[in-house]
């Protein structure tokens, strides 16, 4: 995963209230022909800037998990994750059920959500 996300600069792209469904989108430009995608689904929390610069994504701490579940007020279970995306500046910490990191090959402003 790390090697596709080398060097790319990622920033919030878009959500979706109804299904907490997240795009963290890498695009593409004069440096790279397609974008990267972070998708996430059933998103229920997040802390995170909206640029996040080049980030690579790992699982969260059990420190990290045992401050989530306090922040939270209950006991996180499968079928939900708890990630961290690392960054140069900071460790942003992601609850979803799903995430899903893709090579994309349209245009910037297409929805992976709108299919």
């Amino acid at each position: 995963m790390s090697e596709l996300m080398k060097g790319r600069k990622f920033q919030l792209w878009e959500y979706h209230v109804s299904h907490g469904s997240l795009l963290i989108r890498s695009p593409a430009g004069p440096e790279f022909e397609t974008s990267i995608d972070i998708i996430c689904v059933g998103v229920e929390y997040l802390a995170a800037p909206r640029h996040l610069g080049e980030i690579t994504v790992s699982d969260a701490s059990e420190a990290e998990i045992g401050r989530l579940e306090e922040i939270l007020g209950k006991k996180l279970l499968p079928p939900s994750r708890i990630w961290a995306l690392q960054g140069s500046r900071q460790r942003s910490l992601l609850v979803a059920v799903f995430l899903k990191v893709q090579e994309h090959l349209g245009n910037i402003f297409d929805s992976p959500f709108s299919r």
